[in-house]
């Protein structure tokens, strides 16, 4: 009895409360907890491994179609964006449920330790009566029972929304995979770019590392000479002022040419520690790209086959899908409900049922928003419309420069062609008269570097004619693969990707044709009559 009192003041009742509320707190309180560096350096070295395995051997040179191959199949970004294509594919599945019914199973068990026993009394007036002494009892339920029900609920104004979640998230995923084409355009464009230099780099590091030596002896010699007084001060220094520029001039080449090789490695997934060849080093194909293609055929198969404007199309069906959700959500929830019951109590005349059910609710609110949501969705679809103009405009500006570009690189390629020949002659005659040892040392590095240098400008204009070539290319929105390229093997890659090179050197470029536009334009609006 002395017992009661205390809990019915509330002491033990408060102490036990603060004693549950301190341990969840405390249960639920997070500590950040910093990696070790055992935890680190073991997730470093099992990165390592994975990047090392995850990578075919190079088994023989790397040529343009090989680094191609490569960097489609072991670039991280493009792995990147096709796992985003798969998560965006897995979504659309997950999302699709949603437009299901809701299937729920219960089941349960209770026990209490006594009758859940209650008396009734009839009502006076405003009053109940009293209960009395000795009321009577009645029970209606078991002292442990056992329920289990399955019921589905399907909502219709949510199954709406939720079908048009679907539809964007679809729409999504067809977004990505045009995202991963852009990323196969943009990486195979860095590939002939970085490419290119790697060859360039070396085959003409080989001839530069000798010339430096060579400069550098000179340099001694005239040094020592000086020395000496074999020669007047002003000469001698004017002589070493002209080999120490022509020193920093290959030694700037030299710092440009050297991580080329690296980039490239870097761009096919490779280690750029892993050293191997480059098919077009000493067997060099200069052949020139042609391209003979009026501009209205370039616009229009931009306009068609640009992965930025398919994004921007479904982009606008993604925004019409959301004014369509905004519309329908201002309807009535109409909520039906199913469902199979049992309860084991004796109590029950009944142990199984079956229940229905039909329920609507709705924001009488909504009407006063439809004004302003109908204003909003009409920006919507508008800024839409106009956010596809502006990339439209953008792709027709990329095609044009991209042509002019082009042809300027052809005109580049040719000069620095022609240059190169005219340098290389020069040398053949400083060669010559060297023999004949009627000139200097400095007369010869000076030409041997004019000849390296008209080399190296040859090379970068090549590069710079071919990836020019490519851009105009990906300006029109070109694909270097067929359909499904990521299930191929690296030979299989490098063999696709040269015929469509071989073709498209040769000027075999598919078009959009305006026959094609103008039909396509009428199917389109037969189909919308018909709607």
């Amino acid at each position: 009895m002395a017992v009661y009192p205390l809990f019915a003041n509330g002491v033990f009742g408060k102490t036990a409360l603060a004693v549950v509320v301190a341990t969840a707190v405390a249960g639920c309180s997070v500590v950040p907890k910093q990696l070790s560096n055992q935890e680190v350096m073991a997730n470093a070295a099992e990165n390592t491994d994975l990047l090392a395995q995850d990578v075919a051997p190079i088994n023989g040179p790397i040529g343009l179609n090989d680094a191609f191959a490569r960097t489609i199949k072991y670039n991280r970004d493009a792995r990147l964006k096709a796992f985003e294509a798969v998560v965006s594919q897995g979504q659309l599945a997950v999302d699709q449920f949603d437009m299901l019914p809701d299937l729920a199973v219960q089941a349960g068990y209770s026990r209490r330790n006594n009758y859940a026993a209650s008396a009734s009394v009839s009502f006076s007036g405003d009053e109940p009566a009293s209960l009395g002494s000795n009321p009577s009892y009645s029970v209606s339920s078991d002292k442990s029972t056992v329920n289990a029900s399955i019921g589905a609920t399907w909502d219709i104004l949510d199954f709406g929304l939720s079908y048009y979640r679907s539809k964007q998230q679809a729409d999504r995923f067809l977004i990505s995979k045009e995202r991963e084409r852009k990323v196969v355009h943009t990486i195979m464009e860095q590939a002939r770019s970085a490419y290119y230099r790697a060859v360039s780099a070396e085959r003409l590091l080989s001839k530069i590392n000798p010339l430096i030596i060579q400069a550098r002896t000179a340099l001694a010699d005239s040094t020592r000479l000086e020395r000496l007084r074999a020669q007047s001060p002003m000469e001698a220094l004017s002589y070493q002022r002209s080999l120490l520029e022509t020193l920093r001039t290959l030694q700037d080449i030299r710092k440009d040419l050297m991580p080329a090789k690296a980039e490239l490695a870097t761009l096919m997934g490779l280690n750029p520690a892993v050293d191997f060849e480059l098919a077009d080093v000493n067997n060099p194909d200069f052949i020139t790209p042609r391209l003979n293609i009026a501009i209205d055929d370039m616009e229009r198969t931009a306009l068609v086959r640009r992965p930025e404007l398919r994004e921007a199309q479904y982009q606008e069906r993604i925004t019409q899908d959301e004014v369509h959700s905004a519309f329908l959500s201002l309807f009535p929830s109409l909520n039906l409900n199913a469902s199979v019951n049992y309860n084991d109590s004796d109590y029950l005349r009944n142990n199984n049922w079956t229940s229905t059910g039909v329920g609507v609710n709705w924001n009488l609110m909504n009407v006063f928003r439809y004004g302003k949501i109908e204003q909003l969705n009409k920006l919507k679809v508008a800024a839409s419309k106009q956010q596809a103009l502006a990339v439209s405009m953008a792709v027709i500006s990329q095609v044009h420069i991209a042509d002019i570009q082009f042809k300027e690189a052809g005109d580049g390629y040719q000069l620095a062609t022609q240059y190169l020949d005219v340098a290389q002659r020069i040398k053949a005659q400083i060669d010559s008269n060297r023999q004949a040892q009627s000139i200097g040392d400095l007369t010869v590095i000076r030409e041997n570097l004019n000849a390296l240098l008209a080399e190296l400008r040859r090379d970068v204009a090549y590069a710079e004619l071919q990836n020019n070539f490519g851009k105009v290319l990906v300006s029109m929105g070109l694909d270097p693969l067929p359909e499904g390229f990521g299930s191929m093997n690296l030979e299989q890659l490098s063999t696709a990707f040269d015929q469509f090179q071989t073709k498209w050197q040769q000027g075999e470029v598919s078009v959009v044709s305006q026959e094609a536009m103008q039909a396509a334009v009428a199917a389109q609006h037969n189909a919308a009559l018909k709607d």
